[in-house]
């Protein structure tokens, strides 16, 4: 079904609204059956879980649309700023979901999965100190994280430090996988003579990951890729 079908501009609730006229009831009705009816969803909830339902089909502005509509109708509810900040990062409205993001911290500064994606969508944002700033916080409560270290490396190489994102990927993963993926971080971004360095240097392990021995093949096979 088109997505264009849920016509937002007139509200949630006219998705499930009651149109029952009192001259239509069959014979027999009474108070009491009704009294027993299952209550209508509020229009909020029926805001939030449309949204639930299209942002899992990949409709993200549509998502965003409805998930502000149910703020507008109750700001004193709960907020759904962790389901917006990733939204409005997916649309590229990183100034939003920083916002967002900050609100959910706010409210659970321990919460590691929160601060890996906030430091994520910085970096998007070219943010790169601040996103740094945001991870290291992060390993401090958790210095083992493999995630977070991750997430370090690749800032670093977003920000133009190879030389820092093989470090902490080595802290995560160790030499082999480390070269391994920057060889992936390089072919991302064009640089095929450079991930061709960081696979030949992998493939010089006791231990060749099966992965990297196939990504290696193909510059073998064809010289480098282009």
């Amino acid at each position: 079904m088109m997505l264009s079908t849920l016509a937002l501009p007139i509200g949630c609730s006219s998705i499930d609204k009651n149109h029952d006229s009192e001259f239509l009831k069959p014979l027999g009705s009474s108070l009491s059956a009704q009294s027993t009816r299952e209550p209508m969803p509020s229009e909020r909830l029926l805001c939030l879980e449309t949204a639930k339902t299209v942002a899992r089909q990949g409709h993200t502005a549509e998502a965003i649309k409805l998930y502000e509509r149910a703020e507008q109708l109750a700001p004193t509810a709960a907020p759904v700023d962790a389901k917006l900040a990733p939204l409005y990062a997916d649309v590229g409205n990183s100034d939003a979901a920083i916002e967002r993001y900050k609100r959910c911290l706010l409210r659970s500064p321990n919460d590691i999965e929160l601060a890996n994606n906030f430091a994520w969508t910085l970096m998007e944002a070219g943010r790169f100190d601040q996103a740094i700033s945001e991870i290291g916080q992060a390993l401090q409560a958790e210095p083992d994280n493999v995630r977070l270290r991750s997430t370090l490396a690749v800032i670093h190489y977003r920000q133009g430090d190879h030389a820092g994102a093989l470090r902490h990927f080595e802290k995560a993963y160790g030499s082999d996988a480390a070269h391994h993926n920057l060889a992936i971080l390089d072919i991302d971004t064009g640089n095929f003579e450079s991930a061709k360095t960081h696979l030949q240097i992998a493939k010089q392990s006791n231990k060749l990951d099966t992965k990297t021995q196939s990504l290696a093949s193909v510059f073998e096979s064809k010289g480098s890729i282009r």
